[in-house]
């Protein structure tokens, strides 16, 4: 990812072509099993049914990970 937001939060706006390829990106990018949240990104809920209770430690990080990978996509395509 970072060389996504290298080019997203730069100083000059990418071409729409760039911007097109840097969303391709995002949305391939494979987020680790452990980090996935139910339901978000593919994920079904059948899968994490059943598991332990989750830490409040893990719950934030899955939850950091979905949000900056959306907050990128929405910058990437709403601010250029």
């Amino acid at each position: 990812m970072a060389p996504v937001h290298d080019q997203v939060f730069g100083a000059r706006a990418p071409t729409y072509a760039t911007i097109l390829q840097l969303d391709r990106k995002l949305r391939a990018y494979q987020v680790p099993p452990a980090l996935q949240i139910a339901g978000f990104g593919g994920t079904s809920t059948e899968s994490h049914i059943g598991s332990q209770t989750e830490s409040i430690p893990l719950t934030l990080q899955r939850h950091i990970v979905l949000a900056i990978r959306e907050i990128s996509l929405y910058y990437l395509l709403w601010h250029h």
